[in-house]
């Protein structure tokens, strides 16, 4: 699958994209690290869905337009809302994933007239004194996101093999300035007080080794702080659980937009 390219009208921004199936559209916000290719979990989703991919401003071949965001949420939701626009969509599904569930929780607490069903996936941006977590921009320089994987060996086979190591090092370490952008140095981005304005129905899905927001607390927090929320777990993932589990991340994101009910694998 080829990465796409539009320019944004309002902004002048390029955005980078994926898009690929057919049916309802699903917005997929991407992680931490971005998005490693047309990814697995994407595959699977584009079976059902019509899925719609893009980098945010500040990570892979956007990276160098970070500086045009500002640090807070208004910025990141009106330019999803012009992806959208851009698209002729008026509205989608939305999964996001760790800094992506921040991201796609904001666009449903300020523009819910473009979120239809919600899934937030290992979501950043609640800050829990009792259970920090570990900081994922405090890793060691020469494999900074082994932190994110349930099995360390991981980040080599996602975001390392096939590909020169010192450019997969410098991506890697690109794309966690832009996270750190909007999450350093505590992640607390204000966004549990937008939280309660959510309409879109809602899955929290946490992961059983997530070092980052241990599931634990962060999802019962999560929950607690959207009306109606549902909560899932996934078992032996990390906090790039679609990476290390595309199957069932994508099973469980399909189950509950399809029917309201959370898949049996989790």
């Amino acid at each position: 699958m080829s990465l796409q390219k539009l320019t944004l009208a309002s902004s002048g921004l390029d955005v980078h994209y994926y898009r690929a199936g057919r049916g309802e559209p699903l917005l997929y916000l991407h992680h931490l690290i971005g998005i490693a290719g047309f990814e697995p979990a994407l595959g699977k989703l584009a079976e059902h869905f019509d899925v719609i991919a893009p980098y945010a401003p500040g990570w892979g071949p956007a990276k160098d337009d970070l500086e045009k965001m500002d640090p807070g949420p208004l910025d990141l939701t009106l330019h999803f809302c012009d992806v959208l626009d851009a698209l002729g969509v008026a509205s989608a599904h939305v999964a996001g994933i760790s800094i992506g569930g921040w991201m796609a929780a904001e666009l449903a607490a300020i523009a819910p007239q473009r979120v239809q069903k919600l899934v937030l996936v290992n979501p950043l941006g609640l800050w829990l004194e009792e259970a920090p977590g570990e900081d994922p921009f405090a890793q060691h320089p020469g494999n900074p996101s082994e932190v994110l994987f349930a099995d360390k060996a991981s980040r080599k086979k996602y975001l390392v093999d096939g590909r020169n190591p010192l450019d997969a090092l410098v991506e890697e370490l690109l794309n966690l300035r832009a996270g750190a952008k909007f999450l350093w140095p505590i992640p607390d981005t204000g966004v549990k007080r937008r939280l309660p304005r959510i309409k879109a129905q809602t899955l929290v899905v946490t992961s059983e080794h997530d070092a980052i927001v241990p599931a634990a607390a962060y999802g019962a927090a999560w929950q607690s702080a959207i009306p109606g929320a549902k909560l899932a777990r996934l078992a032996g993932a990390g906090h790039l659980a679609e990476l290390e589990q595309p199957e069932r991340f994508a099973a469980l994101v399909t189950e509950f937009v399809a029917s309201d009910r959370v898949a049996a694998v989790a």
